[in-house]
């Protein structure tokens, strides 16, 4: 999943090949974190290599790439554990604001920091590409971390609701009605539109 989201992610790449706009698995992995707890690390750090090794360039640069992502993930969970209720942060307006002050703004600095630094070092970018680099980065982590992680953790702590089988019964014959080109009465709609 994780490598799926940063092909996606690489695909959106502004300054560098390895700095995107936005990083889906920056969010990903804060919320698997948050949810599942720390010893998913392994996963993360073998996705986001994968991810980079599938990109031209240095694998050493990759292997700094996947650290810095890592500990960003690592650290984000820390933060948000440590002073926001965890996987529960969405649940008080105080908690929000600090999921997005520690982990969206200060972790993401980590993997701006780490990941831009081995791209330089790796001479994939010019020294003087790293302050438009590290904020391309940084924005691209940050908005992984808002708009992924707050979906995820919303969505896989809701309980599934119990349907019955009535219910199942009825979703199913709307669902084949509509897929027949059959008109679905809706109640208190006109019935003249579609």
């Amino acid at each position: 999943m994780y490598f799926c989201a940063g092909r996606f992610g690489l695909s959106l790449a502004l300054a560098n090949p390895s700095a995107s706009a936005i990083w889906p698995p920056a969010g990903l992995a804060l919320a698997a974190l948050l949810l599942w707890g720390y010893r998913l690390w392994p996963g993360i750090f073998l996705g986001a290599l994968l991810v980079n090794l599938a990109t031209p360039g240095n694998p050493a640069t990759d292997l700094g790439i996947a650290l810095g992502n890592t500990m960003e993930a690592l650290l984000g969970a820390w933060l948000v554990n440590r002073f926001a209720h965890g996987a529960k942060a969405f649940d008080r307006a105080r908690d929000i604001f600090k999921f997005v002050l520690l982990a969206a703004m200060v972790s993401t600095v980590l993997s701006a920091s780490v990941g831009v630094t081995s791209v330089c070092l790796g001479r994939e970018a010019r020294w003087e590409q790293y302050g438009a680099i590290w904020s391309t980065w940084w924005v691209g982590d940050m908005m992984g971390d808002l708009i992924v992680a707050p979906l995820l953790l919303t969505w896989l702590r809701r309980p599934w609701p119990r349907l019955r089988p009535a219910q199942v019964q009825e979703a199913a014959g709307v669902t084949a009605r509509a897929n027949v080109g059959e008109r679905v009465y809706l109640p208190g709609k006109n019935s003249s539109c579609q």
